[in-house]
């Protein structure tokens, strides 16, 4: 009965025109931001931070939540139309979803994403309605040995991902986490910094994301006239788009198993929506019917990742609003804004605020409807860029990453690790390495490297006896394990089938 009344507390506060404004405003500018290579859901909600003090406590957090979700949404425009990720999470949609737009089916690989996206954000925001404190408890349970073996596995199970080598996948991965690893160490010392002071806190993710996933494609572009073929032609009709909604309904299992997935990674403080996308991926590449589509243009593959990525927001949101953990980078600017606000993040607040708590989730799946159009018309105004000559779309492109990379510390050290891992990148699409391989590494290495270190400084000498002795931790290396030899399995019987169909 006390949760109806906080229920109906929440929702009469949320359906409110005041509250409906704000989550337009912030829904369209997270589509912007999130179609704009570099300007990630971190970094758009830091800048609108300041606009939220003199706005009430709910009115702020809907606003930014807004934006927060709806980035992911506008991230998927661009990797599907252009194979430049507008944030990191939508790296692993670009992999099928660019190639269908090669294709010349743009529209339907827009439709399958934006339904993909709607329906795993919906589903998390239910899960987060009907359980936030009991979800809770789960994340309780994983302490360092356990994330620092789910951002590890957050590597390795991309061996499993894409057509290419597996051998190639992973090497890209570890070297990512290598790179990860340099700036100065939690424990305080300097590590492969070389006396730059900008590299002492790290190697910064968006210059790696621009340079691997915009920079990169855009000296592949340089060498056609326009972005699809010019005998292909493209769908662009809003026709495509709402066909391509009915598509992704028609694959349930999909999106409630990439869902889940996504809320429980969610739940893994400072996991992630990218390693969300990319685990759900992997898992339904090897439960697919026609893995050997993954990678070429798989609709099924799209629904997976974006389904995965939307669904982590509810997850990490629960995670944020309960424990007072950020769940994401996006997440810790949030608990910023509520401690301006003067309020307590933290098991406590269900129970002392629970309107704001309700409102918030009730405003969120009330928002999925103006997404899902927005998104939409955003889709269908940028399908048009399509057929622009490569001489306008990539210097523009160009000077749009140089801005967005420039933007992040007022510094031309980060352009020129852009264009560093730009060409890297360029050279690893060449010789068949994984550059989405690379820049997931990179963003797991502070994970692995902290969590690690904490490890050893809790459990002494035995550290590595901590990973076999708690049972959450050993059920992750068992999952992990198994995973990987039936990965490996399944490619040794590719291998063969292969060899068996060769002619002679």
């Amino acid at each position: 009965m006390e949760f109806l009344t906080h229920l109906s507390d929440g929702f009469e506060a949320a359906f409110t025109l005041h509250a409906a404004a704000f989550v337009l405003l912030g829904t369209l500018l997270g589509i912007i931001v999130g179609a704009t290579p570099g300007l990630s859901s971190g970094m758009a909600v830091a800048v609108l931070l300041p606009l939220t003090f003199t706005m009430d406590s709910l009115t702020g957090l809907i606003f930014l939540t807004s934006v927060y979700v709806a980035v992911t949404y506008g991230g998927a425009i661009t990797a599907i139309m252009l194979n430049t990720p507008g944030a990191p999470e939508n790296a692993a949609t670009a992999l099928d979803g660019h190639a269908l737009t090669r294709l010349g089916q743009s529209g339907r690989a827009l439709g399958v994403a934006i339904a993909a996206s709607a329906l795993g954000g919906l589903l998390s925001y239910f899960l987060m309605l009907f359980g936030i404190a009991s979800i809770a408890q789960v994340a309780l349970t994983f302490g360092p040995t356990e994330i620092f073996l789910i951002a590890l596995s957050g590597v390795m199970v991309l061996g499993a991902v894409g057509t290419g080598s597996p051998a190639k996948i992973l090497a890209s991965g570890m070297f990512g986490l290598l790179i990860g690893t340099i700036g100065i160490v939690p424990t305080g010392e300097w590590r492969a910094t070389f006396s730059e002071p900008f590299l002492a806190d790290g190697v910064q993710i968006v210059p790696v994301l621009i340079g691997m996933f915009v920079v990169a494609e855009l000296l592949m572009l340089a060498g056609r006239s326009t972005v699809v073929d010019s005998d292909i032609d493209v769908n662009r009709s809003m026709g495509a788009i709402f066909a391509g909604f009915g598509e992704a309904l028609r694959m349930p299992w999909t999106l409630l198993r990439s869902s889940m997935i996504g809320m429980g990674v969610g739940l893994i403080p400072a996991a992630g929506a990218t390693l969300a996308a990319f685990s759900s991926y992997s898992v339904a590449r090897r439960m697919s019917r026609q893995p050997e589509t993954y990678g070429k243009g798989s609709t099924e593959a799209i629904v997976a990742a974006e389904s995965a990525n939307n669904a982590c927001s509810g997850g990490a949101l629960t995670v944020s609003l309960v424990l007072g953990v950020p769940g994401s980078v996006t997440t810790a600017v949030i608990l910023g804004a509520l401690t301006m606000q003067g309020l307590q993040p933290g098991p406590m607040m269900v129970v002392q605020q629970p309107t704001l708590v309700y409102g918030l989730i009730i405003a969120a799946i009330l928002s999925q409807p103006a997404m899902v159009l927005f998104a939409a018309l955003a889709g269908h105004a940028m399908s048009r860029a399509l057929t622009v000559s490569t001489r306008v779309l990539v210097p523009v492109l160009l000077i749009l990453s140089i801005y967005g990379t420039f933007a992040l510390r007022n510094a031309m050290f980060d352009v020129w690790m852009m264009l560093g891992f730009g060409v890297l990148g360029y050279f690893m699409k060449r010789y068949d390495y994984s550059p989405a391989a690379l820049v997931m590494g990179v963003m797991l290495a502070s994970i692995t490297d902290a969590e690690l270190i904490r490890t050893m400084q809790i459990f002494g000498h035995d550290w590595y006896l901590a990973f076999f002795q708690r049972p959450v931790s050993l059920a992750i290396i068992v999952i992990l394990v198994g995973s990987l030899l039936r990965a490996a399995y399944g490619n040794r019987r590719r291998r063969a089938s292969e060899a068996e169909g060769a002619p002679s």
